[in-house]
């Protein structure tokens, strides 16, 4: 019988050969991780773009279908003041200031309407066919989801009448630019086509219970911050309608008599780090291209 010294060799991997497998691994994880992160904002920055193309289409189809403006829009104002269960951005915000949970709240203004002293704005908002709008609680954690509260009545006369003062959230001008050309930038066309002396532009948030939802949309989209820190509970994610409401018939250059209120587009208000302007379509086009570009 012969004998052999040489030892069968065993199946498997030697602990060394492991090592240097899980090395490899290692190192080529470490080169994809850039790209998995490229990925994820390309894909954010694709559905961004795509919800206000959506939205802007779905505004159009309620205008043309309803003949009036949704019902229920938030006014992206304060509904009282905070008190000790507000939280973040919220804390010690005020009754009847600008929404403080918006993403940037410093692209707004607050301005007063009183029904019984300036009726060309009321006039235009009654116009436009808006009965009913709600405001935003700052006491809630969350500051996208569940922060419409107390309605308010935007018509002409009987219970939802428009009554007493109400606020709403205008845009302001940014820097030393003005009004007109902070709208060119969120909404595109040429800052000539605005004109601030004549009209106010004033902000509508498209939250849950806005009549879009099941009527010409599906849903009320967010928008997707680069930000993770800035996300729909830290910040208000939803999108905006852009109103025009006519404010002055006297002045040269402004219509002679009162326009309803219209649908000019949709805009996201972002972490300042993203934009110093509201965002339109094109700019998060643009944005995204630059994005693409940066990795």
């Amino acid at each position: 019988m012969k004998h052999y010294n040489n030892m069968t060799r065993q199946a498997g991997m030697t602990l060394i050969e492991l090592t240097v497998v899980l090395l490899i691994l290692i190192g080529l994880a470490g080169l994809l991780v850039p790209y998995v992160g490229s990925f994820t904002q390309t894909t954010h920055d694709s559905t961004n773009s795509n919800n206000l193309t959506q939205l802007n289409n779905a505004m159009g189809r309620y205008i043309t279908d309803k003949n009036h403006l949704p019902q229920h829009m938030d006014t992206l104002i304060n509904s009282a003041a905070a008190t000790a269960a507000a939280t973040g951005s919220c804390t010690g915000a005020a009754l009847n200031a600008v929404y403080c949970g918006l993403a940037n709240p410093a692209l707004f203004t607050a301005v007063p309407y009183a029904a019984a002293t300036d009726l060309i704005p009321v006039e235009s908002i009654v116009k436009s066919g808006i009965s009913m709008a709600v405001q935003n609680n700052p006491d809630v954690a969350n500051k996208t989801f569940g922060t419409s509260t107390g309605m308010i009545g935007l018509e002409g006369s009987g219970m939802m009448a428009f009554t007493g003062t109400q606020y709403f959230a205008a845009v302001a001008a940014v820097g030393t630019g003005t009004i007109e050309e902070h709208l060119a930038k969120a909404l595109g066309r040429d800052p000539m086509v605005y004109n601030s002396t004549c009209y106010d532009y004033i902000a509508m948030g498209l939250g849950d219970n806005n009549e879009l939802v099941q009527s010409t949309a599906a849903s009320s989209p967010v928008f997707f911050p680069q930000d993770a820190t800035m996300g729909p509970t830290e910040r208000y994610a939803h999108f905006i309608a852009i109103l025009q409401v006519d404010k002055d018939n006297s002045t040269a250059g402004c219509s002679g008599t009162t326009e309803k209120a219209k649908f000019l587009g949709v805009v996201a208000n972002v972490p300042a780090a993203e934009s110093d302007y509201l965002v339109g379509t094109n700019t998060l086009l643009a944005q995204g291209w630059q994005n693409r570009a940066a990795n």
